[in-house]
Formats: C-alpha cells, sequence, structure tokens
C-alpha cells in the first residue's frame, strides 16, 4: 500500500476546534556530542519537544518530532564549534520546517553538567542539574531559558546567636544548626544567551559554603569554619543569588531579561522545609540593587 493513501487524521477538523499552545513529547533520551574549544563534550540529556496546534487542526505528527532532533544532532556535526543551544535551535527551525501549520516551537534539554569547585584548593568535580530551553516563531524571535540548580550548605544565623546570647562566653563561631540548600538559578532573554558558567558561579557563592564530594580531616575544619563564619537564611541564600546575578550578568543581558531565584533548605533539626523565591526583570534587579548601594554610602 502506499503510504500517501493513507489516511492523514491529524488534519481533521476537532470536534472543539480550541487552539493549543504547545503539544508534542516528552522524555526523548539522546546524547549530545559537542566538539568545544577545550574537546569534545558528551551530554547525556533528557529532551521535551513541543510545536502550537492551531484550532482547525486535529493533532501534529509525533514523529517529526523525533525526526527534527536526529536532524539537528546530524546538522550540528558540520558545525565548526556546535554549541547545545544551536543545536535546540537548529530543532527548533526543522520542527517549523516539518509542522507548517506551527507558529511556533520550543525545545527543552536537561542535563547533568559538571563544573570545577576549587574552594579548599584542591579542585573537584561537582554536578549541577541544568535545563535549557529554546523557543522560537515563525517570525525569528528567539528566547532562551538557562536554569541551573546546585546544592550548598546554610548554616542558621539566629540558633548561633541564640547560643551566644544564652551561653556569654561561646566560642566564636558559636554552635548552630547545618543543612543542605537546594538554589535554582534561571535567566530567560530574548536573543542572547547566558552562559551556563556564569550562573553556576554565582550560585556556588550564594551559600554559607560550599558543599563538596571528597574531604579530608583539616580541609573539613576549613569548610566548617568558614561556613559558620558565614551563616546565611534561606532568605540571605536568595538575596546572595541576586546579587551575585546583578555581578555577572550586568551590562551582558537586556533589561527586559526575566531573573528567578528559588532555594529550599533541608532543615536538620526540623520536620519541614524552608523556602525562598524572588523573580523580576533584570532591569528591576538593577534598580533595587544599585538604590539599596546608594543608601549604603
Amino acid at each position: 500500500m502506499n503510504p500517501s493513501s493513507l489516511p492523514d487524521v491529524q488534519s481533521e477538523r476537532p470536534d472543539y476546534p480550541l487552539y493549543i499552545d504547545r503539544v508534542g513529547i516528552k522524555n526523548v533520551k539522546r546524547r549530545i556530542i559537542i566538539e568545544a574549544p577545550k574537546g569534545r563534550l558528551h551530554f547525556d540529556a533528557v529532551i521535551d519537544v513541543y510545536v502550537d496546534l492551531p484550532a482547525s487542526r486535529r493533532g501534529i505528527h509525533m514523529s517529526r518530532n523525533i525526526e527534527a532532533f536526529i536532524e539537528a544532532v546530524d546538522a550540528a556535526r558540520l558545525m565548526t564549534l556546535p554549541t547545545v543551544e544551536k543545536i535546540l535551535d537548529t530543532v527548533c527551525n526543522i520542527l517549523l520546517r516539518k509542522h507548517d501549520y506551527a507558529s511556533r516551537a520550543e525545545v527543552i534539554a536537561k542535563t547533568t553538567y559538571f563544573y570545577e569547585e576549587d574552594f579548599l584548593g584542591h579542585p573537584t568535580n561537582e554536578a549541577a542539574d541544568v535545563e535549557i530551553k529554546v523557543g522560537k516563531t515563525r517570525e525569528g524571535d528567539v528566547t532562551y531559558t538557562v536554569k541551573v540548580s546546585l546544592l550548598g550548605m546554610t548554616v542558621c544565623p539566629c540558633a548561633q546567636e541564640t547560643y551566644r546570647s544564652i551561653e556569654k562566653a561561646s566560642p566564636n563561631p558559636p554552635p548552630s544548626h547545618a543543612q543542605r540548600a537546594k538554589l535554582s538559578i534561571a535567566v530567560t532573554t530574548k536573543g542572547v544567551f547566558v552562559r551556563l558558567e556564569r550562573l553556576i558561579d554565582a550560585a556556588r557563592k550564594s551559600f554559607s559554603s560550599p558543599t563538596v564530594s571528597i574531604l579530608k580531616r583539616y580541609d573539613e575544619y576549613r569548610l566548617v569554619k568558614y561556613a559558620f563564619q558565614h551563616p546565611r537564611f534561606v532568605e540571605d541564600v536568595a538575596r546572595a543569588a541576586l546579587i551575585n546575578l546583578y555581578k555577572v550578568l550586568k551590562g551582558n543581558v537586556p533589561e527586559d531579561s526575566m531573573v528567578e531565584v528559588e532555594v529550599e533548605s533541608y532543615e536538620s533539626i526540623h520536620p519541614h522545609n524552608a523556602y525562598a523565591h524572588a523573580k523580576m526583570t533584570f532591569g528591576q534587579l538593577v534598580n533595587e540593587i544599585e538604590e539599596a548601594l546608594k543608601e549604603k554610602t
């Protein structure tokens, strides 16, 4: 049988002609290989691929989304220095070509990125969860979202000060409760891609101290001492992340870019978690920080 003679059910008119802004497939596992300046990088990624669907169509052709990603990975081999965002941008272009009824395409890639943590002078490779989203319209408008999530250590300043007050002659710094916290930073920009290394750098400096996979006894002493000398609430971590974002992004992204910070602290002496969240345009962030700096001078 000739495949072209088969009925195209997807192109039928739906019973309820309503617009759907995102239709596609989720959790496609693929390996992306990039020839970067520092050598070949391998990313085992989980990919979500979507297009929008006009009200006049019953469905999309799902297999074309897989085809688009395979074509984009093949095309990346011809690029001089392919990057993840270029590959995802290419996927969007191919999606729009294969789905001529769609006005917008979106691709989301989730992977693990290993960064170098050298807080103690002995570099270790630590893991950050990374999510990169590329959205593109048929007119060529492109939006990038880069999100990184990593763990760090926090020390409670309230318990520390309470101990100091009650004990009077307490050691310096006083004891407190400490816990791991997870910090996520996301930046959404139009037409400008933010390097995830910048976001990781902003995040890792926001805690009382970083978490490190391998610690010898003396290094453990140094890290714990540093953390207890820099106690931070979950709110402090969120604000530190915003200030660090200001430092690494100032002059590099448009003011209408969106920044988002989310912190969850896995409390050690409570059965619940502490949480903080902030979201604003980068222009608003710049104004708030620079006004605060004026007040301090």
